[in-house]
């Protein structure tokens, strides 16, 4: 980074947060939606993606395709102009995403006594705590393993769900990207569904864990997660200072989801330490990337699915991220997932598109699914982006979903992927 570029990323971000012991406020952050006309509109934007006051939420994908975006009031003071001497089209949706952070914290006050983490946000220390009261209680099906430590010194807790017959695994993770916590509450929701399932005779149930071991990991990004709880609550990346003279707000982390080390840097990544993906300072850097990594080449070869949980936008995706060609498996790929998208809309009619998210959004390089297909050969990955999806009447709160939806999106999810995996074993079975 130039002397210069620093001086201005360090101005403007230290007016942000100098220390770790404050909660940011969002008062007069504005999101806005962005719908590029032409390919200049577009080039603006993708060049803006990299600047540090220019907040993406969704992704910037094609002509007239909408973009979300958060800005605060000095970085609306400055695209503004911007905006009117491209004639590019916006429209302010919030004036103050203060007012989404609050109401999503009443919710949460709202059902704080309740002694379950099943519907909820959970912190860290829930979440492990969960598991560990899971495996005491349910010592017959449940264990888990530490698959990894990061630099904040958490424990990557990994469940582990099995019978005396289970053959082939599952892998399920959640939480990449540290602000999503609809993904973290999404994969405590599924844990608890499959066991209470499985408990009840199901047979469905009863068939996937008599065939699969799940191994589940609802937290990948701890440090980036619990920062977002107690400081910043649309942080994204992990909490590695990536220079130990330079530690300034945004200049923090690595976007984990743009690290893993097939096809690096490729596409849709960023070498710029302050950008939201930023994709680390080599491929597969990372201890929690490493950690998956190698939680997977454990048990290379025995491994059916992988499904890596991310929001928001409605979408069932399969590789490739990095390019738009299509898998030989595409059509394998996409007929479990149309299985499992029906599924999922058949509880609340919740509609998801399915395809690569080259072809869905945009070409991003480094992500987990991409090399979970390519590199540990998992033939069914996948990536879901849970609620809310355009057009929906929640989609203007983005990140910042209510509490209360968490049962809803939870509920619709696991039926989805209950469906798709138990369509995997039924091929498998037949071939």
């Amino acid at each position: 980074m130039s002397k210069h570029l620093f001086s201005i990323v360090f101005l403007f971000l230290s007016s942000f947060c100098s220390c770790d012991q404050k909660k940011f406020s969002f008062h007069g952050y504005k999101l806005i939606q962005i719908k590029p006309k032409s390919v200049h509109h577009f080039s603006l934007l993708k060049s803006w993606e990299e600047n540090p006051d220019f907040d993406v939420w969704n992704r910037i994908k094609s002509i007239n395709e909408i973009v979300d975006v958060a800005l605060s009031p000095k970085a609306f003071q400055q695209y503004e102009p911007l905006f009117k001497l491209a004639n590019l089209p916006y429209t302010i949706v919030n004036e103050n995403i203060q007012n989404l952070i609050d109401r999503e914290e009443e919710s949460m006050r709202r059902s704080f006594p309740s002694r379950s983490i099943v519907g909820r946000y959970p912190r860290y220390t829930e979440v492990s705590s969960f598991i560990s009261n899971l495996v005491i209680d349910n010592p017959d099906i449940a264990s888990s393993y530490s698959a990894g430590t990061t630099y904040e010194n958490r424990q990557l807790k990994v469940l582990v769900l099995k019978t005396d017959t289970s053959q082939k695994s599952v892998w399920i993770d959640c939480g990449i990207h540290a602000r999503e916590w609809i993904s973290i509450s999404t994969c405590v929701w599924f844990i608890d569904r499959l066991l209470k399932d499985y408990r009840n005779s199901d047979p469905v149930a009863k068939d996937l864990l008599g065939y699969y071991e799940f191994h589940i990991l609802p937290i990948v990004n701890p440090d980036g997660y619990e920062y977002s709880h107690s400081n910043f609550r649309i942080w994204r990346k992990n909490r590695k200072p990536n220079r130990e003279d330079e530690l300034i707000w945004n200049c923090f982390g690595t976007d984990l989801n743009r690290n893993f080390g097939y096809k690096w840097m490729v596409a849709g990544s960023s070498s710029n330490v302050c950008s939201e993906i930023y994709a680390g300072p080599s491929p597969d850097s990372e201890v929690e990337t490493k950690s998956v990594q190698k939680a997977i080449n454990d048990k290379l070869g025995n491994w059916d699915v992988f499904v890596t949980i991310h929001s928001y936008g409605n979408l069932w995706m399969v590789p490739w991220g990095w390019d738009t060609s299509l898998l030989p498996d595409y059509n394998d790929l996409y007929s479990v997932s149309q299985i499992g998208a029906d599924a999922l809309k058949a509880v609340y009619g919740t509609k998801y598109s399915i395809g690569s998210p080259a072809n869905l959004l945009y070409s991003a390089s480094g992500g987990s699914f991409d090399w979970s297909y390519a590199v540990a050969n998992i033939k069914y990955s996948m990536a879901l982006e849970l609620r809310p999806g355009n057009g929906e009447p929640d989609y203007n709160y983005g990140f910042i979903l209510p509490e209360d939806r968490v049962p809803l999106v939870g509920e619709e999810t696991y039926i989805g992927l209950k469906a798709m995996i138990n369509a995997v074993l039924n091929l498998n079975r037949n071939n």
